[in-house]
């Protein structure tokens, strides 16, 4: 009986002191769905020789200015992006091909871009299919 009520005793001990590991890696869902994103830096002709920074955050001279600009991705699928001229887009939003890919839909058309690099600070994507590549480098504001 003093074996049982041990092994119970660290059974139960075990359970208590078990919680969620915090250190364990987030899904790219979560990463994506945690905060609204807002632009640091936007090129286009990135796949060239010679990328153009048409926008950094802070900048005076920028090419186009990304600062009403912001994206918040939801759990459920959907999204909401704001846009450089302050108009707001509804769609869905999906990962693809093995989470590598994002893809999101408005009323605009259907945008699908390479996840570069993604974590709890900072999500930079490429867009191949536009003229000569675009890049987004993105964070929380």
């Amino acid at each position: 009986m003093k074996t049982i009520c041990f092994v119970l005793s660290v059974f139960v001990l075990g359970i208590v002191a078990c919680k969620k590991d915090s250190s364990a890696p987030k899904s790219k869902m979560e990463l994506l769905t945690a905060k609204p994103w807002i632009y640091d830096e936007y090129y286009r002709n990135y796949n060239t020789g010679t990328p153009v920074l048409y926008y950094k955050r802070g900048n005076t001279n920028n090419l186009i200015n990304l600062d009403p600009a912001k994206v918040t991705f939801r759990t459920d699928g959907t999204y909401t992006e704001t846009d450089q001229n302050g108009t707001t887009y509804n769609g869905t939003w999906q990962l693809l091909n093995n989470e590598t890919q994002t893809q999101v839909i408005n009323s605009t058309g259907t945008f699908t871009s390479t996840i570069v690099s993604l974590d709890d600070q900072k999500y930079v994507w490429l867009d191949p299919t536009t003229a000569n590549g675009t890049q987004g480098k993105m964070s929380h504001p």
